[in-house]
């Protein structure tokens, strides 16, 4: 196993969708395929085999092995099944995985043929793959039925010719917009492809903490531009961590890369490592990763996915293979934790915005991870809601040992609980230090002023005709303390 000394040398792409992105694609067409082929009207008795035509463009699109084709072909034979009213249905069994293959062996091995610009490839293999998967079938029929060899050759091989015309003519029709919307991630026209898992490499942080962001920088899928550059983060055991800049600069991309979604759900590009508890993202999977990381999101109603408290409480746990009784304890515990004892049996939805937070926070919390990741969590909530929020969580800090890492913009009511502060502006980490610093940072760079607290910005503007204050105001608390100490 090769030991990696400098991580700033590794890169790590992934595409959306990953190994099974071929199966998601070819769902699609062949449902929409489905579709067309219940409510298109034939011209002369002719019209498109529309099935043949969306299998095509699946397989130009994520380009699947051999075998992988003839399960898509497969899957389209069983919908012809259970669809067709021809007389020899089961003859679909054989000329559609035909007809797949054929199609997947003329990508595979006469790709990128153009004329000019224009992209042949779904015409041709449109055309040769219904030929194919259309001859099957009539020679099935023709076997099976014993029809006369004229009918065979003069009425059933141009009608398979027609359709297959048919099928050339609708394919780029198809392929186009389908190329827009699911077609493989590029970047300078450059396809992206999957790299290694990194399993073969021996890859450690510099130093020992529960997250280590080391030479962090990331893209998405086919953008050019990074969303962070050269992040370097550690989060200390017992940390609460306040993560601010304006909308855009990258935060949330930091968030979910401490969850192991970047890149491995978002797709694009990473360069450096992201460590977790010692063990590098890359080689971990994300529901590993959501093992030790609790994330809660913005929108925290997408987490509730049950009908009462209790349920959705329940149901990590219940994933992980719990048994009755330790779920019936850790609920308890739980709910206890974020003040929702006593509504166990509550429907989740006439529950109130900060109670669904709270739930969204135990049902997270419910499988005992070491750090909780907030990203946006005040951004539905009243005034009261907020300064609620973040009693819980600073109680989860400071007497459950839980550390924390927020992502906020709004800073009034989270930084008497935080004892670091991090500034991303521009997709790069200007200032890591105490909350003092950063805001007064913030204030004489004038980076980011919109998001100083009121009372912040008072200080430092009597700190800067000369008024000597005792501690710099950072909540009504200490503001208040300074004011008093100063009159003594």
């Amino acid at each position: 196993m090769k030991e990696i000394k400098d991580v700033s040398k590794l890169t790590y792409t992934h595409v959306q969708g990953g190994q099974f992105r071929w199966i998601t694609v070819s769902t699609i067409m062949l449902a929409l395929g489905t579709i067309l082929h219940a409510v298109s009207p034939s011209v002369a008795g002719v019209t498109p085999n529309w099935t043949i035509a969306t299998y095509c463009v699946a397989i130009n699109l994520t380009r699947p092995t051999l075998r992988q084709s003839l399960g898509i072909g497969l899957v389209a034979a069983l919908i012809n099944v259970f669809t067709s009213k021809s007389a020899l249905p089961y003859g679909n069994l054989i000329s559609e995985p035909l007809g797949a293959f054929t199609c997947a062996v003329l990508v595979h091995y006469i790709s990128n043929l153009k004329i000019g610009r224009l992209n042949v490839m779904p015409i041709l293999s449109a055309f040769i793959s219904t030929v194919a998967s259309g001859g099957a079938f009539i020679t099935c029929l023709y076997l099976v039925l014993g029809l006369p060899s004229n009918v065979y050759w003069n009425a059933m091989w141009p009608l398979v010719l027609m359709v297959s015309l048919c099928n050339a003519v609708v394919a780029p029709f198809l392929y186009i917009p389908a190329q827009k919307l699911l077609a493989r991630q590029t970047v300078k026209g450059q396809e992206l492809t999957d790299s290694s898992d990194h399993s073969d490499l021996h890859i450690v942080p510099s130093v020992k903490a529960p997250i280590v962001i080391e030479h962090m920088s990331y893209r998405y899928g086919n953008q050019t531009q990074y969303a962070v550059k050269d992040i370097n983060l550690v989060v200390n055991e017992g940390d609460f961590l306040v993560i601010t800049g304006p909308a855009g600069c990258g935060k949330s991309t930091i968030c979910m890369a401490m969850a192991g979604a970047v890149p491995k759900f978002y797709g694009g590009t990473m360069e450096g490592m992201v460590f977790i508890n010692g063990k590098a993202v890359t080689q971990l999977e994300i529901p590993d990763v959501a093992d030790d990381i609790g994330i809660v999101l913005a929108d925290y109603d997408t987490q509730l996915v049950t009908m009462t408290v209790a349920e959705e409480v329940a149901f990590a746990l219940e994933n992980r293979g719990y048994t009755a009784e330790a779920i019936q304890e850790r609920t308890a515990i739980v709910l206890e934790q974020v003040g929702l004892t006593g509504l166990e049996d509550r429907n989740v939805y006439s529950l109130s915005g900060g109670q669904r937070q709270r739930l969204a926070i135990a049902s997270v919390l419910a499988v005992n991870p070491s750090i909780l990741v907030l990203d946006e969590p005040t951004s539905s909530l009243d005034p009261e809601g907020t300064e609620e929020l973040y009693r819980l969580v600073g109680s989860l800090n400071r007497d459950h040992g839980i550390t924390v890492v927020v992502i906020d913009h709004d800073l009034h009511a989270v930084l008497p609980y935080a004892n670091r502060m991090v500034l991303i502006d521009g997709g790069e980490l200007k200032i890591d230090s105490s909350v003092e610093d950063v805001l007064s940072y913030m204030y004489d760079t004038n980076t980011y002023v919109d998001a100083l607290p009121s009372l912040f910005v008072t200080y430092k503007s009597l700190a800067a005709k000369g008024i000597d204050l005792d501690t710099p105001w950072l909540s009504l608390a200490s503001a208040q303390s300074s004011l008093m100490k100063g009159e003594r």
